[in-house]
């Protein structure tokens, strides 16, 4: 429970909009900003809460997605940005992400912020 919540304040100090799932076995729906003009503006993200670590999301969402690119794309979120995974088509090509990529990569002129700050942030505001 205490994982969930965190992410939720995480989302909303990223800026990121969200809400809880409309589908089962799935605790968010999560829509960030995109800057590629082949993105429309932004990805949408299903995102299932799973207190494990990077190789055990890569490795459970190999065996429960059958295909990873449906939109929107199903993720699996453990503890701490370096600990999620997701599969998108994104820009001109596409492939695996995690939060602590996307938003190091990120070129967001007003999510300019530290993804490890937010993290420990979430966990105190």
């Amino acid at each position: 429970m205490w994982l969930k919540l965190r992410w939720a304040r995480f989302f909303t100090l990223a800026g990121w909009n969200w809400k809880l799932s409309p589908r089962p076995g799935f605790d968010f729906q999560v829509t960030f900003p995109c800057p590629h003009g082949e993105c429309d503006g932004s990805h949408t993200l299903i995102v299932r809460i799973v207190d494990k670590c990077y190789e055990a999301l890569v490795r459970k969402h190999g065996e429960t997605f059958n295909y990873a690119y449906d939109v929107p794309h199903p993720a699996l979120f453990g503890d701490g940005p370096a600990n999620t995974y997701w599969e998108m088509a994104h820009g001109a090509g596409g492939g695996c992400e995690s939060v602590d990529d996307w938003m190091t990569r990120a070129r967001w002129t007003d999510v300019c912020k530290n993804v490890n700050e937010l993290w420990e942030r979430a966990a105190h505001d």
